[in-house]
């Protein structure tokens, strides 16, 4: 082998072996770490209120608003501040002692105003000028009383496929109203005893008769889902015959369907001769007799099954009965729907064209008389300006109340309000209590006054009749006295009384105010 091909090949040799070398020596290229997920540092364990962690699970942290606050044990404080506040009242005011012997705490476990145990509150911006808005109230031990009034598990709306698909406002709820009666006559029976209870069970039961119509069957009715859809025609208005000059409003149609109270209500329709009945396979029609100066206002009630529907008209009645594609399909609902979700217990819907068409009321009434037309701009003035629905949806979750909403503004203001009125509550209070107490001591006076005024006359009376000079209470005052009984109204007692033929009665109220008459 020639010997400078054999150092030419070792040296090319050397040099690749070196290259080799050297890229072996590069660190390995590796990407970037991610970055961490944000964290909030929270106090330790031992100090965190026990709920916390709970209520954080439904709410959206990071925007203009975060709010916790844990409330259990709170209803119960307030209940035992409420008993000590009676107490001291009764002292002055007799009439309030039995109020201040309840036990307040236990009024207020019947209410079920202890079930919420913590309440958070949250509001995030969209980007778009809206808000998605949550306010979660925490039940961990289920809800009773008032709350349990808000039905049951949430579910598919069911009445939206009733609203055209032009619908301004749309609102549907389930209530259970059985739950929430039962509920006060338990606090009645609790404060004033279990004839009281019973006492308003056969009032309600009575009320209504002469129409055909049970009051208290129409409570019991009320447990399902109640819907309202109203739709505001864009150009026609509607002239009310308000006097003076009349009122003039949006022309509008009008939908409202209630679950379970259809055949309570029927037999109140069906005595009256104002209206009309029409049958068909599975619906009661009633129409008026004689037709509203209304345009566009032929009321018609409905029967269908335990389903009652109220309408401005049949038309639109039909209409929602039988439309195929309303306002469920619609982009803009869809959209709304899917920031809150689309099932619930409650739902809240608002186009942007309601708020339009109601700020017209303002020009369309120029006669309205100028404090009137004041308060309307007023009303008007405070009306949002939304380019896209709104909607709220409520949720009865297992272990709580979650309210969800897009709207066109935080949630903070409305916090903000309700932290300012307490403050305007207690300055309208402290300029109307001296007033309201100077008011009621006068109705007092007088009352008490009346009731020595009769006591004089019955004392002329007795005193003509036995010819004497005075009489005393007993003389007076029984089932077969002059005076079947004198009812004190301020903590005065009139059993010490003697009547003289001219000489005033004085009687002393329970505050130490002598009240006098002269006959």
């Amino acid at each position: 082998m020639n010997p400078k091909n054999l150092r030419a090949g070792f040296f090319v040799l050397l040099m690749v072996l070196t290259g080799c070398a050297k890229q072996e020596e590069k660190p390995a290229v590796t990407a970037p770490e991610p970055p961490k997920p944000p964290t909030v540092e929270l106090v330790k364990n031992e100090e965190q209120s026990r709920h916390f962690l709970a209520v954080n699970r439904h709410l959206e942290l990071g925007g203009t608003l975060y709010g916790y606050v844990d409330v259990d044990g709170d209803a119960n404080k307030v209940a035992g501040g409420l008993q000590d506040l009676l107490g001291q009242i009764a002292v002055k005011q007799p009439m309030v002692a039995p109020y201040a012997k309840q036990d307040w705490t236990e009024i207020f476990q019947l209410l079920g105003l202890d079930d919420i145990k913590a309440m958070g509150v949250s509001s995030v911006p969209d980007g778009h000028g809206y808000f998605r808005n949550r306010a979660f109230f925490y039940t961990p031990d289920g809800r009773h009383g008032l709350l349990a009034g808000l039905g049951g598990k949430p579910a598919p709306f069911a009445y939206v496929k009733l609203a055209p698909a032009a619908t301004d406002f749309y609102a549907e709820s389930e209530i259970d109203l059985p739950v929430l009666y039962q509920t006060i006559r338990q606090v009645i029976a609790k404060i004033s005893g279990e004839p009281a209870s019973n006492q308003l069970e056969a009032t309600l039961q009575k009320a209504g008769e002469s129409a055909s119509l049970s009051v208290l069957n129409l409570i019991y009715g009320l447990k399902g889902h109640a819907a309202m859809v109203l739709c505001l025609d864009p150009q026609r208005n509607l002239r009310l015959p308000v006097p003076p000059y009349g009122v003039n409003l949006p022309a509008f149609s009008l939908l409202i369907c209630i679950d379970g109270v259809g055949p309570v209500l029927e037999p109140m329709l069906a005595k009256s001769p104002a209206f009309k009945l029409t049958q068909t396979a599975t619906q009661h029609i009633y129409e008026l007799v004689q037709p509203l100066p209304l345009p566009g206002i032929s009321p018609v009630f409905v029967r269908e099954g335990s389903t009652f529907y109220v309408a401005t008209s049949r038309e639109f009645l039909t209409q929602c009965r039988e439309q195929k594609t309303g306002l469920a399909e619609t982009g803009p609902f869809r959209r709304a729907l899917a920031q809150v979700g689309t099932e619930g217990n409650g739902l809240t819907y608002v186009s942007p064209q309601f708020f339009t068409r109601i700020r017209q009321v303002e020009s369309l009434n120029p006669m309205l008389p100028e404090e009137s037309r004041s308060m309307l701009h007023m009303v008007m003035a405070k009306l949002p300006t939304p380019d896209q629905p709104l909607v709220t949806v409520r949720s009865n979750l297992p272990d709580g109340i979650l309210v969800r909403s897009h709207l066109n503004r935080s949630m903070k203001q409305q916090l903000a309000m309700v932290a300012l009125y307490p403050v305007s509550v207690g300055l309208v209070a402290a300029m109307a209590i001296p007033a309201f107490q100077k008011v009621r001591q006068a109705s007092q006076q007088k009352a008490v006054q009346n009731n020595l005024r009769q006591f004089a006359a019955a004392g002329d009376r007795f005193c003509l009749e036995n010819g004497v000079d005075r009489a005393n209470y007993n003389d007076l005052v029984g089932p077969d006295k002059f005076i079947k009984v004198l009812n004190p109204v301020a903590g005065e007692t009139y059993r010490g009384l003697i009547y003289v033929q001219g000489h005033p009665l004085r009687v002393r109220l329970a505050n130490g105010q002598v009240v006098e008459y002269k006959p």
